[in-house]
C-alpha cells in the first residue's frame, strides 16, 4: 500500500508517532549519505520485511552506534564533563527589558 505524502504527514501528527518520526529522520539522513549503499539498504528492507530485528543483530547495532556516537566526541571542543544544561542556559538570549506603562493625565 503506497501512501501519499499527505497521508504520511497526517500519520506523523498522531500522538504516538514519535518512533515513526525518529525513524524517518534517521532514514532521511542515511539516504543523504553516499556511504549508505545498496547493501545496507537491502539489510534495512529485509528487517522491515521480517518485522523483527534478531537480538544478536540489535546488540551488534547498539555497540556499533555507540562507537559512532563516540566518534563525535572528538568534534566537540572542551571538556567532556561539560554540563550541557548549564551551557544551554548560559547561551540563552538576554531577557527583554521590563516595560512600564505610563498613563497620561490629560485634563481638559
Amino acid at each position: 500500500m503506497a501512501l501519499s505524502t499527505q497521508e504520511m504527514l497526517l500519520a506523523l501528527r498522531a500522538p504516538n508517532a514519535h518512533w515513526l518520526a525518529a525513524l524517518i529522520n534517521a532514514l532521511d539522513e542515511a539516504l543523504k549519505d553516499p556511504e549508505f549503499g545498496i547493501e545496507q539498504r537491502a539489510v534495512l528492507q529485509q528487517l522491515l520485511g521480517a518485522g523483527i530485528v534478531p537480538a544478536s543483530v540489535a546488540r551488534a547495532a547498539e555497540h556499533r552506534f555507540e562507537r559512532f556516537e563516540d566518534s563525535f566526541a572528538d568534534l566537540v571542543p572542551g571538556d567532556e564533563s561539560l554540563d550541557w544544561t548549564a551551557a544551554t542556559s548560559a547561551a540563552a538570549p538576554p531577557a527583554r527589558p521590563k516595560l512600564t506603562l505610563v498613563g497620561s493625565n490629560a485634563a481638559a
